[in-house]
């Protein structure tokens, strides 16, 4: 029996630890169920670690138009993990995105896809944007448009026209120029000389993709809130951000879809349980949070040495001396073996 030729392959990465497995596995059912049958989806999980159940409850997924594939980072990276800054929900699997084109350097470009997601149209379509001459293609971060602080502390902070900030959760990087450019290696740079608090691997991927950014349709990232300058009908890809989720809430935007993907995976039940079990202090807690992010991001706008007001300001020599140093001990951890994987 002849094996089946696809006309096209397509590399996705998503990057998880346990805790996000279940989020995943309702991106996967519904990137598989909306998937073109003349493609093969190799898909890729990034992780420190993982258990076999959950290993398994992924593979549950697998079809004949695709693969999984587990990605073990190593101790390798762990000599750099130590610099990731971290807040609530954030873990340093956020950060992983940015090492992808050194971790498959068979690829000229990678789509990268967040956990906390459901999608409804065929990446492919995403895929095959032409992306010459930019790092990324990605879509607005309607966050900054809708919020004034956080539209503010970007500008302020970041040095970024508010509109101009992309979410980095849907990612089609341009693997090839992003090697090229050495932007892992100014990322560990970058991360050694300035903390962002607020967005902390986004707000990064801003300022190093800065003017390289391809746009493309916030049908392709649409956060789970009303914006009347969008038409559902272009809706590609839902993101479940912040507290506009589906497992924290009832009535959230779009939420059918969430729940009808659940069902398809080993969790619905746990993600039931996970929204009906919250309790007044939960809500409160997310409020809060809001709050303190709020403030965070008022505070580092308003800071004399933030990046924005401070960067390229200091001794040129000093910081290249100091950079170089930086990136000469990067390039010899990623050129390690930092990576195995099990399938």
């Amino acid at each position: 029996m002849s094996r089946k030729i696809f006309k096209q392959k397509i590399p996705i990465c998503f990057a998880t630890d346990d805790n996000y497995v279940p989020f995943l596995t309702v991106a996967l059912a519904s990137l598989l169920d909306n998937a073109s049958k003349e493609n093969f989806y190799k898909i890729y999980v990034l992780t420190s670690h993982l258990s076999e159940e959950n290993m398994n409850s992924i593979k549950k997924h697998k079809q004949e138009n695709c693969s999984i594939e587990f990605v073990q980072l190593s101790k390798e990276l762990d000599k750099v993990q130590d610099m990731f800054h971290l807040r609530d929900y954030y873990s340093k699997e956020t950060y992983y995105r940015i090492f992808i084109p050194n971790l498959f350097p068979q690829y000229d470009k990678v789509l990268y896809l967040d956990c906390d997601i459901t999608v409804l149209g065929d990446v492919s379509e995403l895929y095959n944007t032409q992306i010459h001459g930019y790092y990324v293609a990605a879509a607005q971060e309607e966050v900054m448009q809708t919020f004034e602080v956080f539209g503010n502390y970007v500008e302020q902070a970041d040095g970024i026209n508010r509109k101009e900030y992309f979410n980095a959760g849907i990612l089609l990087i341009n693997c090839r120029r992003w090697r090229n450019k050495f932007i892992a290696e100014r990322f560990v740079d970058l991360l050694n000389r300035y903390t962002f608090r607020v967005v902390q691997d986004e707000d990064y991927l801003n300022v190093l993709c800065k003017g390289n950014v391809k746009k493309i349709s916030l049908g392709w990232n649409k956060t789970s809130y009303k914006n009347d300058d969008f038409d559902d009908k272009d809706l590609k890809i839902i993101h479940w951000k912040i507290n506009w989720r589906p497992w924290k809430y009832k009535d959230v935007l779009y939420e059918e879809h969430f729940w009808k993907y659940a069902k398809m995976t080993d969790f619905y039940e746990r993600l039931i349980t996970m929204r009906d079990s919250r309790t007044e202090e939960d809500k409160k807690k997310d409020e809060l949070l809001m709050e303190n992010l709020s403030k965070m991001a008022q505070d580092d706008a308003d800071d004399p040495n933030n990046y924005y007001k401070t960067s390229g300001k200091k001794g040129f020599w000093v910081r290249f001396l100091k950079r170089i140093g930086i990136i000469i001990r990067f390039r010899l951890i990623i050129n390690a073996s930092i990576f195995r994987r099990k399938k």
